[in-house]
C-alpha cells in the first residue's frame, strides 16, 4: 500500500514549477486510484471471529450529488455506545485498513466508512474537486443520520487528511463530538513536514484555491462541541505542537488532547492506551 509520505512524494515529480514556487493543485496532491477495486472485508470478519465476538457488516452505496457511488461498509458492534462517521487519511480505502474498524469497534460503537471518491471501492470523477469531497462528506454524515440508533450521539472521526474533512463536517452539520486524529492545519506545512529537503528548495507554494481552503483553525475557532486531539508520540508528519495549537484554537471548553507513547503518524489506533483514552473521552458525554 503507497504510504501517505508517498503520496506527497508525488506532488514533487507532478506539481508545475513557476519561477521559485509550484503549483499544488488537488489532483497533485490528493491520491486517487488508477481502478476502483470491490470492498473487501475478509480481514475484518477474521479479526471478529479471533476475538470470539459479533458485529453487522454491511457494504453500503451511497450516491453522492454528482450521481457517484461512494462506497464502504458500516459495522454495528454489540451494546454500541456511539455512532461514528470516520473520514480516512490520504490513500487509506477501507478495504485495506479493516484492523481500523475493529479498533474503533471495540469502544463499542457503529461506524461508517466511506470510501473517497476515485479511492479504493468508490466511483471516479473526471476533474478531482476538493469542494465535491467536501460535499461528500456531508452526505457521508447525513447517511448515518438516518441509518444508525439516534438514541445514541454521532460523532465525527477525521484521521489525517480526514481531520479536515471532519472538521468541515462539525462547521456544517450538528454534531456530537469531533475526534481529530493525527491532525494538520495547512497543506504547505503538512507537505513542509513531509519532505523538507524539498520545501526548502522553493520560496513558496501556489496552491490551488481549493487546497489552500483545507485549514482547520479558522474552523475550530468557532467549534465549540466536545473536541479530542489524538497524535503520536513519534508523529513527524503532524507532530504535537499541531494538535496542541489547534486545541488552543479551539472555541469549545470541552477539548482534550492524548499523545499516545511510541506511536508514529499512521500508528495511533494500533495502540490499546489509545482506545482507552477513546472511551474516556466519549464517557464525558454518552452516560
Amino acid at each position: 500500500m503507497m504510504t501517505f509520505k508517498n503520496a506527497v512524494i508525488n506532488v514533487v515529480a507532478s506539481v508545475s514549477l513557476i519561477g521559485c514556487a509550484i503549483n499544488v493543485s488537488p489532483s497533485a496532491f490528493f491520491y486517487q486510484d488508477v481502478q476502483k477495486k470491490p470492498v473487501d472485508t475478509t480481514k475484518l470478519h477474521a479479526a471478529i471471529q479471533r476475538d470470539r465476538t459479533s458485529a453487522g457488516i454491511t457494504r453500503v452505496e451511497v450516491k453522492n450529488e454528482a450521481g457517484l457511488i461512494l462506497r464502504g461498509v458500516a459495522v454495528s458492534y454489540p451494546d454500541p455506545i456511539v455512532n461514528i462517521v470516520f473520514f480516512a487519511d490520504n490513500r487509506m480505502p477501507v478495504s485495506e485498513n479493516n484492523s481500523v474498524i475493529h479498533r474503533l469497534g471495540k469502544l463499542p460503537a457503529n461506524i461508517l466508512w466511506l470510501d473517497y471518491q476515485g479511492v479504493g471501492a468508490s466511483d471516479k470523477a473526471k476533474d478531482l474537486s476538493i469542494n465535491a469531497i467536501k460535499q461528500d462528506a456531508l452526505t457521508q454524515f447525513d447517511y448515518v443520520e438516518s441509518a444508525f440508533d439516534a438514541s445514541i450521539p454521532t460523532i465525527v472521526h477525521g484521521r489525517g487528511i480526514g481531520s479536515y474533512f471532519a472538521s468541515y463536517v462539525a462547521a456544517n452539520r450538528k454534531i456530537d463530538a469531533l475526534v481529530l486524529d493525527g491532525a494538520f492545519n495547512n497543506i504547505s506545512d503538512l507537505i513542509a513536514n513531509m519532505v523538507p529537503g524539498f520545501s526548502n528548495s522553493f520560496t513558496n507554494m501556489k496552491l490551488h484555491d481549493e487546497v489552500h481552503s483545507m485549514q482547520i483553525a479558522p474552523i475550530l475557532r468557532h467549534y465549540e462541541g466536545p473536541l479530542w486531539l489524538v497524535v503520536g508520540e513519534e508523529d513527524k508528519i503532524t507532530p504535537y505542537p499541531i494538535s496542541q495549537q489547534l486545541l488552543e484554537d479551539a472555541a469549545s471548553i470541552d477539548k482534550y488532547i492524548s499523545v499516545i507513547p511510541g506511536a508514529t503518524h499512521n500508528a495511533t489506533l494500533k495502540s490499546d492506551y489509545a482506545i482507552e483514552q477513546y472511551k474516556q473521552f466519549l464517557a464525558r458525554f454518552t452516560q
